[in-house]
């Protein structure tokens, strides 16, 4: 039996979740290092939150329910997050000193794995159109 799309706008709400939950992860990370801690990732934390921040636009495009500009950012949403925020993370494994623990190494991957998997739903159309 094949999967019942998920509509629109629950797939927005979603990715701005995704985009909180990313921006929430790089201000810790952030206030842990004014704090004189170690950062939680080897990401630049004020880079991270420009590029939710930036991501969270392209939402804009299925919020207009404009679904082939949505559908283009969200591809390439999906190449810069499964590099930059999911695969660099992983292939950090064996350089966990970069990160505070384990566990904001895992969260890293934990979050922009959620976002990753909605960016494809969303760049493969698995969507159905918001009910007006």
């Amino acid at each position: 039996m094949p999967m019942k799309p998920v509509p629109l706008h629950k797939l927005l709400i979603a990715q701005m979740f995704y985009g909180f939950a990313g921006i929430m992860y790089n201000v810790g990370s952030l206030l842990d290092q004014r704090a004189g801690q170690q950062s939680w990732a080897s990401t630049d934390a004020v880079v991270g939150v420009a590029g939710i921040a930036l991501y969270c636009l392209f939402l804009s495009a299925g919020l207009m329910n404009n679904k082939t500009l949505y559908r283009v950012l969200m591809a390439a949403s999906v190449i810069l997050l499964g590099y930059g925020g999911v695969l660099a993370h992983v292939l950090n494994v064996g350089h966990l000193d970069l990160y505070q623990s384990v566990w904001t190494w895992a969260l890293a991957i934990a979050i922009n794995t959620f976002g990753l998997l909605l960016n494809l739903i969303a760049a493969f159309g698995r969507y159905a159109p918001t009910q007006r």
